[in-house]
């Protein structure tokens, strides 16, 4: 495209223009009008005023649709300050390099088409608030909720107040403790630490010698890392405790310690 001018002024035609080009919202339009000026190369004089006048609204139309569907309509002033800028000098077309033209052209909305488009914007904005609000309910549940263990617990255990039978703190475990982002907290590793000590009571069942002998395991490592203070182990010939099992002698002599016998 160059902006060079043209021949000389009495070559130069000029038409009216009325058209409808569209915007970036589909269904509505611009209506465009003013006027046109061009002056036509060689093989279009040739074919008469009609060819040239088609072949420049046909070169304005493209160069004038091609900005106005990159804009929203409300929009308009930015639309037409840029068509303003693109016709407002000569210039020529590229797929006719010898057609010029320039034009001055104002774009408007009709009242028809200005309340269409209202409506979609009230619709984007109706929508566009109810995502903002429920994000915002989301983020403040979030941070209620799920700001500590502790508040999901609470939360958890208010949810089931109407129905204590129906609480179930397995699935809390699963599906709500990790979206606290804390579920490494003392009562959860305490959790686990007990249910990995079930499972090696339940393991040693009522053997008492499985008993004596994981009780002188732990003891051993308990006195290898230096930590033999933290529980107060009986000595070989003390009794367990009362509810711990015991064997008794084939003869009914006095019971006497499995851990003893293990040691």
């Amino acid at each position: 495209m160059t902006i060079d001018g043209p021949g000389p002024w009495w070559s130069r035609r000029r038409s009216r223009i009325r058209a409808q080009w569209p915007t970036c919202l589909p269904g509505i339009r611009f209506c465009a009008r003013g006027t046109l000026a061009y002056q036509a190369p060689a093989p279009f004089k040739t074919g008469g005023t009609t060819a040239a006048r088609a072949a420049a609204r046909l070169a304005l139309d493209e160069l004038g649709r091609g900005i106005t569907r990159r804009h929203m309509p409300e929009q308009l002033t930015t639309a037409q300050e840029r068509l303003n800028l693109a016709t407002a000098y000569w210039h020529t077309s590229e797929d006719t390099p010898d057609l010029w033209l320039k034009a001055r052209i104002t774009l408007m909305l009709t009242e028809r088409e200005a309340d269409r488009a209202q409506r979609y914007q009230d619709a984007i904005r109706e929508v566009t608030l109810e995502l903002a609000q429920e994000h915002e309910r989301r983020e403040r549940f979030r941070k209620a909720v799920f700001a500590t263990p502790d508040t999901a617990r609470i939360w958890w255990l208010d949810r089931h107040l109407d129905d204590l039978d129906s609480l179930n703190w397995d699935i809390f475990k699963q599906k709500i403790l990790p979206l606290v982002g804390a579920a490494d907290d003392i009562q959860s590793k305490a959790e686990r630490i007990a249910q990995a000590l079930l499972y090696v009571w339940e393991k040693l069942g009522d053997n008492p010698g499985q008993h004596a002998r994981f009780t002188t395991t732990a003891r051993t490592v308990l006195d290898q890392m230096g930590w033999d203070d933290v529980i107060v182990w009986p000595t070989a010939d003390e009794p367990p405790a009362a509810e711990a099992p015991v064997s008794v002698n084939g003869d009914g002599a006095a019971p006497r310690s499995e851990a003893g016998t293990a040691r």
